[in-house]
């Protein structure tokens, strides 16, 4: 039978990654994950290019975990939201099956 899991998308600017590990393991989630790095994109923030117009990089986070896990996991989201408005951080949560 499979696992019954969610999909934690993170895509965050480069400035508040330590934010993010140092809340992790505050909150002990997020032990298992995947960190894409230089990602690229424009969403409500200004664009994360990586060209000479627009510099940044965003990261990105792919977390497997139970519902419980991702409730703390966007807790902390929302946390980093509120200290750093000008920062863009987004959440996207999908179903997901271990197989």
């Amino acid at each position: 039978m499979a696992a019954k899991l969610v999909r934690v998308e993170i895509i965050f600017s480069q400035a508040v990654e330590e934010d993010f590990f140092d809340a992790f393991r505050e909150k002990q989630v997020a032990y298992y994950y995947t960190k894409i790095s230089g990602v690229t994109g424009a969403g409500i923030s200004n664009p994360k290019l990586g060209d000479a117009i627009w510099p940044q990089l965003n990261q990105m986070f792919v977390i497997y975990c139970d519902k419980e896990e991702a409730e703390v996991i966007v807790g902390i989201v929302e946390e980093l939201r509120k200290a750093y408005p000008t920062e863009g951080i987004a959440c996207f949560i999908s179903s997901a099956e271990s197989r």
